[in-house]
C-alpha cells in the first residue's frame, strides 16, 4: 500500500445525489460531484443483453409501463428510458475525477477493466464488486496489465438467488475477512458497521486501503472523514463529507 493521503478521500456514491434518487448514476450528478471538488464519483456498471455496458445500480429498470431485465434486453429494447452507457460517464469524468466503479457483471469482468484501465489508466480508478471469482480474476489481471490497480470485494452479499444460497451470502457478508482474503483483494472495502466491528482492525494489521460505505448521517460522516485508519468514504452527500473533513488535503 502506498502512503496514507494527508486526508480521507471522498468517493460520490452513483454521482452523490443525495435524496433525489432519480438523479443517481445521472450525468447530471456527476458534474455536480466534479464541481464540489469530490476525489472519485461511484458508479454501477452491468451489461445489457447486447453486450453494452451500463450505468444503473439495480438489474431491472422501469421502461414505461413495465419493469425490464437490463441483462436480459438489449439496449435497442429500452424504449421508454434512458439508460446512460459507461462511454458517456467516462467521457465526463475522463482526466477531472477519478473513478470508483462498482462491477455487477459476473462475467465479461476482464474486458471491462481491460477498457476501463484503457481509458482512464490504472491509476484513475478503483473497481469494487461484491463477487469473489471477479476479484480474483481481476487481480490476476492486473498484476500483468496494471500494476497497481485497487481492487476491493465488497462486504455486501454476493449476487445468488436461491433461498439457502442468500442465507450463505449473508452470513459471509457478515463475516468476511475470509473472503477478502481468499479473494486476493488489495483493498478493503467495507459497510460502516463492519469497518467498526472487524474491518477497520483488518485493514489496519494487513496494511491496506479502506473503503467505508455507504456514511451519511453527519455524525458519521464527522467520525469517519476523520478516522486515521479509513482512506475513502463513499457518501450519497459528498458536501456534507467535504465539510467535515479536516486536518488536511489530498
Amino acid at each position: 500500500m502506498s502512503s496514507r493521503p494527508t486526508a480521507v478521500l471522498v468517493s460520490a456514491h452513483r454521482g452523490g445525489a443525495g435524496d433525489e434518487r432519480s438523479a443517481e448514476n445521472t450525468l447530471a450528478a456527476f458534474e455536480a460531484a466534479i464541481a464540489m471538488g469530490c476525489d472519485y464519483v461511484e458508479f454501477d456498471v452491468r451489461l445489457t443483453a447486447d453486450g453494452v455496458p451500463v450505468v444503473f445500480h439495480d438489474d431491472e429498470v422501469a421502461d414505461g409501463s413495465q419493469h425490464r431485465s437490463i441483462a436480459g434486453h438489449r439496449l435497442d429494447d429500452f424504449t421508454g428510458v434512458v439508460l446512460v452507457t459507461l462511454d458517456e460517464v467516462l467521457d465526463v469524468v475522463r482526466g477531472r475525477v477519478k473513478a470508483h466503479v462498482d462491477l455487477k457483471v459476473p462475467g465479461g469482468e476482464i474486458e471491462l477493466v481491460s477498457h476501463l484501465v484503457d481509458v482512464l489508466g490504472s491509476d484513475q480508478l478503483i473497481i469494487t464488486t461484491a463477487e469473489d471469482s471477479s476479484v480474483r480474476q481481476i487481480v490476476a489481471w492486473s498484476h500483468r496489465h496494471a500494476p497497481g490497480l485497487l481492487v476491493g470485494l465488497s462486504s455486501s452479499p454476493r449476487s445468488w438467488t436461491s433461498p439457502w444460497q442468500r442465507r450463505i451470502a449473508r452470513w459471509q457478508a457478515a463475516f468476511p475477512r475470509t473472503r477478502i482474503r481468499r479473494s486476493h483483494a488489495n483493498l478493503v472495502v467495507s459497510h460502516k458497521a463492519l469497518a467498526r466491528v472487524s474491518l477497520r482492525a483488518y485493514a489496519r494489521r494487513r496494511r491496506l486501503p479502506l473503503l467505508v460505505w455507504t456514511v451519511d448521517r453527519p455524525d458519521e460522516l464527522d467520525r469517519w472523514m476523520n478516522d486515521p485508519d479509513a482512506w475513502m468514504v463513499t457518501t450519497n452527500h459528498p458536501a456534507r463529507a467535504i465539510a467535515a473533513r479536516r486536518g488536511g488535503t489530498t
